[in-house]
């Protein structure tokens, strides 16, 4: 080995720092690209707990003018300081376990890696994100929910949280969360890696097919090129929305058992089925989809953007 190929590979950063860096890049500019949908997304879905059930209940846009004409932009960034002070960590704990279960899961699991990869980096990233959107969550809601609490910020949800429910209060929904997150990895990452199968097989047929109509003579086949940023992002996205989709059920209730447990009402004890139960029986099955237009606007495109910053940077570091 030559010299400077010596050099080069004693001088090769490790490869934890460096997802650590392009985790919480990725994850700050994603976060505040899609804030203000998921905060409408957490308002809808919680709007049954206030006793808004059928044609009283409000549509995304008729909430978003409501916000907007309430409060102004700076509404829909209501508890954004909980993503600066927490997501952004959170998320570098994802990366983390990522990089490290791809590291000592052994290949000869086969096609079982990836999942036990998945596994192992959802139970993780879990522990940080469970407390998180709790109190994301809570302050996004707390405009329609000052009759159980009022914040001044994260820091005062998380010591009032911390004061009447103890460290619980801050996990509960843990493996609601994961119960919803762990299928939503699964189905993404085994849709994302179909789809960019596919995409990339069309486009070097269209490659191919174009060289052998500029030339008469017989040409070798075009080796594969990279997908192109416009494609990675476009079956990150549709890949995202798609599992967005079929997860949704949980999500709303995850999080009216995370918010609901502020209330004052029996619902703010009510166990994950309990709460499941409830919704059907008052509001129907239309229930579990409230907020679905928000959080596939809001999960769409923030993956396609995070996934897509995540692996650029990671790139350039390594």
């Amino acid at each position: 080995m030559s010299e400077a190929r010596e050099d080069a590979v004693a001088h090769k950063p490790d490869g934890l720092w460096p997802a650590l860096v392009a985790g919480a890049a990725a994850s700050a500019v994603s976060r505040a690209i899609t804030y203000p949908p998921d905060l409408v997304k957490a308002q809808l879905q919680i709007q049954g707990l206030l006793g808004h059930h059928g044609q009283h209940s409000l549509s995304t846009l008729q909430l978003s003018r409501q916000i907007a004409n309430a409060e102004g932009a700076a509404g829909f960034y209501r508890g954004f300081g909980a993503v600066l002070a927490g997501v952004v960590p959170a998320t570098m704990v994802y990366y983390a376990a990522y990089e490290t279960s791809k590291k000592y899961v052994p290949d000869e699991l086969g096609p079982l890696k990836g999942m036990t990869v998945g596994l192992m980096t959802q139970l993780a990233a879990g522990l940080a994100f469970t407390p998180v959107d709790i109190i994301k969550e809570r302050m996004q809601a707390q405009r329609l929910m000052r009759h159980a609490y009022s914040y001044t910020g994260p820091a005062h949800a998380a010591a009032s949280i911390l004061r009447s429910q103890g460290a619980g209060g801050l996990l509960r929904g843990y493996w609601l969360t994961n119960a919803v997150w762990l299928p939503w990895n699964t189905l993404y990452i085994a849709l994302y890696q179909q789809s960019k199968q596919t995409l990339a097989a069309c486009l070097q047929a269209s490659a191919a097919q174009t060289q052998i109509q500029e030339s008469s003579a017989a040409a070798p086949q075009p080796a594969p090129a990279p997908l192109p940023g416009w494609a990675i992002g476009a079956c990150s996205a549709a890949s995202a929305a798609a599992a967005a989709v079929i997860t949704h059920p949980l999500d709303v209730v995850k999080t009216r058992l995370q918010v609901g447990a502020a209330s004052p009402t029996a619902a703010g004890g009510a166990s994950s089925l309990q709460i499941a139960r409830h919704l059907q029986a008052t509001e129907g099955w239309q229930g579990f989809g409230r907020g679905l237009g928000a959080r596939v606007v809001t999960i769409a495109p923030g993956a396609a953007l995070q996934w897509f910053l995540y692996e650029t940077i990671k790139s350039s570091l390594d």
